[in-house]
């Protein structure tokens, strides 16, 4: 089967509030003018010529067309033919868009067809638009004053998706045009169709998510952490957090009492544990209590930084030099327990007589 990345065309029909938890946003990029039925997608400043698209055609009409942006690119466009608001993801079935030259039955999960980038933008476009387009292209030929594709990359608004009609409003034609993802590549497109094998959208995935989701491996780890933590011990933390900052060692040793480790443990309000916030804000009192007596732990690994691996690097890191009995918290040498003798061990004659 060919590759199909289902979460990711899904992210399509997530609200707003969904989008946002997985750090993509969406935007309008216009409406799309549908004379023919006849659909391409392609690189409009390389590519203006390619062939339609086969298999389906999309209803006549002006349908939305939609931006899915993750890190201020383009992720996903999506050609809308039916309302989003009425589709339900597990409704539909996802077919790879293909040209009549080309035979998806041959593809592994891990290969794709699409149109390829050359120039950094993609389109979406009737025929009779691409009909239009390119005898514009011939007629600007050699015209360096009037040259289309100059109008094309100025355009405003391409990341997050825009109309272009250099026909004016008035024409029936014209095509949405966008960034292509992180630049030059080839990108596939997928049908989107019902339970009666209707299309109801065609979508271009850029590649630049995967599993639908624009966070990076660090902020899903900490979503998972923080969804996680029982109320009471994120509540606790916070509080012991808060005690640091007041440099309160009274109540940082009742929050203490009964859970030591809580000094080492990420805080999800700050993003920092106890013993790190009481090395960024310089108290050296609320250090002494954190630590109990006890050698420094090791710093949990969200916290490195490049050259900071350690709380005492932290420290040395920081810009503004820590105070000296910060320091000298920080530095003192753990001076273990003394191991208790061994009684001495009595002589062969003394065990053998049973005496003491």
């Amino acid at each position: 089967m060919a590759h199909l990345d289902l979460a990711n065309l899904r992210t399509c029909l997530l609200d707003d509030t969904q989008l946002a938890a997985v750090a993509l946003h969406r935007t309008f990029a216009g409406h799309l003018p549908v004379s023919s039925g006849q659909l391409v997608v392609c690189d409009p400043l390389v590519q203006a010529e390619a062939p339609a698209l086969a298999d389906y055609t999309a209803p006549l009409g002006r349908h939305p067309v939609e931006i899915i942006v993750h890190s201020g690119r383009p992720a996903l466009a999506v050609a809308w033919f039916k309302p989003r608001e009425a589709l339900t993801a597990n409704a539909l079935h996802w077919q790879m868009a293909r040209w009549t030259t080309q035979d998806l039955t041959g593809l592994d999960e891990d290969s794709f067809i699409g149109y390829p980038v050359d120039a950094g933008i993609g389109c979406f476009m009737d025929t009779d638009t691409q009909q239009a387009l390119l005898a514009l292209i011939e007629q600007a030929d050699g015209d360096e004053e009037s040259e289309w594709s100059d109008a094309l990359i100025d355009h405003d608004g391409l990341d997050e998706g825009a109309e272009y009609r250099p026909w004016g409003e008035d024409s029936p034609h014209g095509l949405v045009v966008f960034t292509s993802g992180w630049g030059d590549g080839v990108y596939p497109s997928y049908w989107a169709l019902d339970t009666s094998g209707i299309p109801v959208a065609l979508v271009t995935d850029f590649l630049c998510i995967q599993g639908g989701d624009g966070r990076d491996e660090r902020e899903i780890a900490d979503q998972a952490y923080r969804d996680n933590l029982p109320a009471a011990e994120a509540e606790a933390l916070a509080r012991l957090v808060a005690a640091v900052e007041r440099d309160d060692t009274e109540a940082l040793q009742d929050l203490l009492k009964d859970a030591p480790q809580r000094a080492n443990q990420i805080e999800p309000g700050c993003g920092g544990t106890a013993l790190y916030e009481a090395i960024r804000l310089d108290r050296p009192q609320a250090l002494r209590v954190l630590l109990q007596g006890g050698e420094l732990p090791a710093m949990p690994e969200r916290l490195h930084m490049s050259k900071v691996t350690g709380y005492l690097d932290y420290a040395r890191f920081l810009k503004k030099p820590r105070s000296a009995e910060l320091m000298a918290v920080l530095e003192a040498p753990v001076i273990a327990e003394p191991t208790p003798a061994a009684p001495p061990r009595r002589s062969f004659w003394d065990r053998l007589l049973g005496r003491n």
